[in-house]
């Protein structure tokens, strides 16, 4: 079969929408969004539809991939979303289309190239590393119930916030985050994002942001010298008293030990790994 490869500027949102599901139908991870969740993800990522790609026969669209860009990393495209639907697998197609574009992001200035797979999607791996992708850093995800019962935290103050600013959070975190979790990433999902700050003496201390729709915990951090104190299990458990339950987080780096045994004293399970992946430009 041939194929016209395009830029995906102009599509409807409903049509893309509509082959999304039929690519994700038997993904390893049940996923189906309606045409509402995709113009959430859209944004959250920062999917940029004139820098994302599709594989045509006439005005039907069989393969994509959604590449998000931001204005403060222009040099780097965030590969949102692969899919192929089932009729026209086995013809390589992410490698070609990679391969039409990437001189055209080469002109755009792009130098790179980040996504997330998950580890047991042998297939996807396969097919990224055939378009040039290196594994970078293994990601862990997690669920979990969150217990209610509260601990007196002494001189702490939580509640509601908008999400402070990035200078002043960016040294609470452990690891540099993936793109679907960063800041930015939380800032523009902030309409369907709960945050919730803690504060000791006048100053922010910590807190947690959670996406209101799936309950996914988008940002946790606890300044570093007020660590052990209660701090970040009394966040996550006014969110659980908020919202109920469970919980989940993905993208943890396997390196962050201190806070994955802190998801799992607080009662969260590691449910799958993702790979980081890059293709140097």
């Amino acid at each position: 079969m041939l194929y016209r490869f395009h830029h995906l500027r102009g599509i409807a949102t409903r049509q893309l929408c509509q082959v999304f599901n039929e690519a994700f139908s038997d993904y390893v991870i049940p996923m189906q969004l309606t045409v509402s969740l995709l113009q959430q993800k859209m944004a959250g990522e920062s999917i940029q539809l004139d820098c994302s790609a599709g594989a045509f026969q006439g005005d039907d669209l069989y393969g994509f991939i959604l590449h998000g860009r931001d204005e403060s990393r222009p040099e780097v495209l965030y590969n949102g979303g692969t899919g192929v639907i089932p009729l026209a697998r086995g013809q390589h197609l992410v490698q070609e289309l990679y391969e039409y574009f990437i001189p055209k992001y080469q002109e755009q200035g792009v130098k790179e190239i980040l996504l997330e797979v998950i580890g047991s999607n042998k297939k996807a791996i396969k097919a990224y590393e055939n378009a040039g992708f290196e594994q970078q850093r293994n990601f862990l995800c997690f669920k979990g119930e969150i217990p209610l019962k509260k601990k007196e935290t002494k001189g702490i103050i939580i509640q509601k916030s908008v999400l402070p600013s990035e200078v002043l959070l960016a040294p609470f975190a452990d690891q540099v985050p993936s793109w679907s979790n960063s800041i930015a990433s939380v800032r523009r999902e902030q309409q369907h994002t709960t945050t919730w700050v803690a504060i000791f003496e006048n100053e922010i201390v910590g807190y947690i942001s959670v996406y209101l729709a799936s309950r996914r915990i988008r940002q946790i951090g606890v300044r570093k010298d007020m660590r052990r104190k209660g701090i970040g299990t009394a966040l996550m458990q006014q969110a659980a008293e908020a919202l109920g339950n469970p919980f989940s987080l993905i993208n943890v780096d396997e390196k962050n030990e201190t806070f994955i045994k802190f998801l799992e004293t607080i009662g969260m399970s590691q449910i799958l790994t993702q790979h980081e992946m890059k293709l140097s430009l």
